[in-house]
């Protein structure tokens, strides 16, 4: 049990900066971390001992290594707090706005971490604290098995496990490893989008600490306007401590992937564009075209990704793929099969793709959008490929451009309230999740490598207004750190989410004490 204490009298108790000289040689430079230290052992105070990993922590170095991306793992906080209930956040909250307000200037500042794949690093922070929810309990299914309540930290795939016991299961990511929070705070998208919306869309109650280390729950009856931000607003409101999601019935399906040589593509690109036109489009089919760079061979591959999701029974081979699973298929290896076709628990799907995913690598996840129209689609990779060129000789570079279109009926999201606002006002979309990584080892490369792709993005946009087919769509859970999908937003979504801010957070710690990941532009 936590000790009752008057915060403000205990932080000023603390030893000042002094204090800490012999500690410097495990913090770093002093002038950089004397803030963050002083706040890190404010921590220690007020929560325990057990309750903080410092740098010299066996934990501290697992912490880091558990992270998605290397880009992340090299990024140095002073400590890592690991809260295990709401009590424990809000008073590691309490602390650090405190410490903040104590030892003014950009003090005190942390990061909010669930499972941590986010690739450029939003869950960690250099020299500040980082407030890692892996140790947050997970309240399990209801007795009704129409919800299952989580921590922040759980993993997709072990939502998917837990649910698929009772035939049953929930918007998810479509591969294993990304952490609930995470995805269903910026609005991600599942297997079952089409059917239901954004993964947001399915959150019935986020319970959430505010800035003042307030617990409270936010859904439709109880602070229905910070439930709206919530879905899709990221880290900007507060701390999520868990979200209970909805379910619906749901057994094995048909999908998987076929493989095809690259000179295919354009049949690739011609089906897509059909299937984003379709009308009625089939809310059971789910798509995307990939194109894939492989170092090991120095070429191109292209595949499917074809799900139809209706189960009880499940339909294989519908008619809706009849112009992707009629093409030739070439195995991606010696010895490998040419497709992954089967009837499967969701669980087995997110699995399959997250093998690529396995190695620790330095990851770039970015996104653009713009009409499913094929000869731009061609046009585009034709322009991936020419700004790519310099960099395919890297250690273990790879690069996959995966195309998935957005049906009407799910950027409409069945009424649902979030705080994405209008997407399709300018016509149908079709995004693209840019998935580039290369060897650890490779890491002076990298501002090169992310120059490369900002100007290619540039020039594409560009071609795309001259073309007649941009969209402005940034998908959140794909963007990197240069592409803020709040920028894309519109006015009217902006300003409902700036005052809901104020009104949750009028210190504005979210947004100054927090600052990685996406922040709200201001007015």
């Amino acid at each position: 049990m936590l000790p009752t204490i008057n915060f403000q009298q205990w932080i000023l108790s603390l030893p000042r900066a002094t204090s800490f000289a012999g500690n410097q040689g495990l913090y770093g430079s002093w002038e950089a971390v004397a803030s963050s230290s002083s706040c890190c052992e404010a921590l220690s105070k007020s929560l325990g001992r057990d309750a903080v990993v410092f740098p010299q922590d066996n934990a501290y170095s697992r912490s880091l290594n558990s992270f998605f991306s290397v880009r992340t793992q090299e990024i140095h906080p002073s400590c890592i707090v690991r809260p295990t209930s709401a009590v424990e956040v809000s008073t590691a909250v309490k602390t650090l706005t405190l410490g903040a307000t104590i030892w003014e200037g950009d003090k005190c500042q942390f990061a909010i971490r669930g499972a941590g794949h986010t690739p450029f690093g939003a869950a960690n922070i250099e020299n500040g604290i980082v407030v890692d929810l892996v140790h947050m309990p997970s309240e399990g299914l209801s007795d009704d098995l129409e919800t299952i309540t989580v921590s922040p930290s759980m993993t997709w795939d072990q939502v998917y496990e837990t649910l698929e016991v009772h035939n049953r299961s929930t918007l998810g990511t479509k591969v294993a490893g990304p952490g609930v929070g995470g995805a269903a705070t910026s609005c991600g998208v599942s297997y079952f989008s089409p059917r239901y919306g954004f993964i947001c869309d399915i959150v019935e109650n986020f319970e959430v600490v505010l800035a003042t280390g307030e617990i409270v729950n936010a859904n439709a009856n109880e602070h229905p306007r910070l439930w709206k931000a919530l879905r899709g607003g990221i880290s900007n409101f507060g701390i999520v401590t868990a979200l209970k999601l909805k379910t619906f019935e749901q057994g094995p399906f048909w999908g998987g992937q076929t493989f095809h040589t690259v000179d295919q593509r354009g049949h690739l690109f011609q089906g897509l564009k059909d299937l984003a036109h379709a009308h009625p489009y089939d809310p059971y089919s789910q798509y995307i075209a990939s194109l894939v760079f492989l170092n090991i061979s120095q070429s191109w591959m292209a595949a499917s990704n074809l799900h139809y999701t209706k189960s009880d029974p499940p339909v294989e081979n519908p008619e809706v793929f009849k112009a992707f699973t009629s093409l030739s298929q070439t195995p991606p290896a010696p010895g490998a099969p040419p497709n992954t076709l089967r009837v499967a628990p969701v669980s087995s799907y997110a699995a399959e793709y997250a093998q690529v995913l396995a190695y620790p690598k330095r990851w770039m996840y970015a996104t653009i959008s713009f009409a499913p129209d094929a000869e731009f689609m061609e046009e585009f990779f034709q322009m991936a490929d020419k700004a790519m060129q310099p960099f395919k000789q890297l250690d273990r570079f790879q690069l996959a451009m995966n195309h998935q279109p957005m049906p009407t009926l799910q950027s409409e999201r069945y009424g649902a309230v979030d705080s994405l606002g209008p997407i399709q006002t300018q016509g149908n979309v079709v995004f693209i999740h840019w998935a580039l990584s290369v060897d650890r080892n490779e890491g002076k490369h990298y501002p090169d490598i992310q120059a490369a792709v900002q100007k290619l993005f540039k020039n594409t946009n560009k071609k795309a207004k001259e073309w007649g087919v941009y969209r402005s769509y940034i998908q959140p859970t794909y963007a990197e750190a240069w592409q803020n999908p709040f920028d894309m937003r519109s006015k009217g979504t902006l300003k409902d989410l700036r005052e809901t801010s104020k009104i949750y957070d009028p210190n504005q710690v979210f947004q100054k004490q927090v600052p990685g990941g996406f922040k709200l532009p201001r007015a």
